[in-house]
């Protein structure tokens, strides 16, 4: 299993530049450029990423006191929260989902993610979603830096991995660079950026010690953090969009 698919989305930045443009903190051409670097062309039913931009706005509750963006991530021990059986549920992907909330409805967005670029599908459902964790971005943060010092713990007890780069320190930053890249829109909250970049670190070490030292040894307390990434990742979208309704209708 691909380490990769499992603590990172590019869905995560997606999410945030796509709420900053809903609420007028980014522009169109800004926010087509973000996503294009995160995956490339973007097509909606065969229509380019600005149909999708168009749809998004018209159906999107912007006053809504939950997040008019949510970002929806799954995987081992941590199940979608969508509804079971439903026509998007069945068309997820490892890499998430988005869900609009509308008036009455919830909009889900799923994407393909392809050498091509990213094909969108669009689901309704106005039946109740199941709760998210709703984790404030200091819990999600707190679960996340417990995870990572108990794995780190129970490695070092066992000796440490077993093989060596020649520099593992610039291969994890190399690698959180990658996870950060193309960055973050305007107006993030100072605790989601640091949330995404403890997320970004975090997973970054966990997929050089997986993927670039080709050392298995310790797979069960490494998988474990899969799950804190993503909710922290959940959470860290979730408190930028509140916030940026919060500067929206103080205008």
């Amino acid at each position: 299993m691909h380490t990769r698919a499992q603590v990172y989305s590019p869905l995560q930045n997606t999410a945030v530049w796509l709420a900053a443009w809903l609420y007028n903190v980014e522009s169109t051409d800004e926010t087509i450029d973000a996503l294009t670097d995160l995956g490339g062309t973007h097509t909606f039913d065969g229509a380019p990423m600005v149909q999708l931009l168009h749809d998004v706005r018209t159906a999107a509750d912007l006053e809504s006191p939950e997040p008019a963006v949510r970002l929806v991530l799954w995987g081992p021990g941590q199940a979608p929260r969508l509804r079971a059986d439903s026509p998007a549920m069945e068309a997820l992907t490892q890499a998430g989902a988005l869900v609009v909330r509308g008036g009455g409805a919830n909009h889900i967005l799923v994407p393909d993610y392809s050498a091509d670029g990213v094909r969108w599908r669009w689901f309704e459902d106005y039946e109740p979603l199941p709760e998210p964790e709703w984790l404030t971005p200091g819990e999600a943060d707190q679960l996340l830096s417990r995870a990572t010092n108990e794995a780190a713990v129970l490695i070092e007890a066992a000796g440490g991995t077993r093989k060596e780069l020649p520099n593992p320190r610039l291969a994890v930053g190399t690698l959180a660079d990658f996870y950060d890249t193309p960055g973050l829109p305007a107006g993030v909250t100072p605790r989601a950026a640091k949330l995404f970049a403890r997320a970004d670190r975090v997973a970054a070490t966990i997929e050089t010690v997986t993927e670039r030292l080709d050392d298995h040894t310790f797979d069960p307390h490494l998988f474990a953090l899969w799950r804190h990434v993503r909710s922290a990742r959940m959470a860290g979208v979730s408190d930028a969009v509140v916030d940026y309704r919060r500067e929206y209708m103080r205008a």
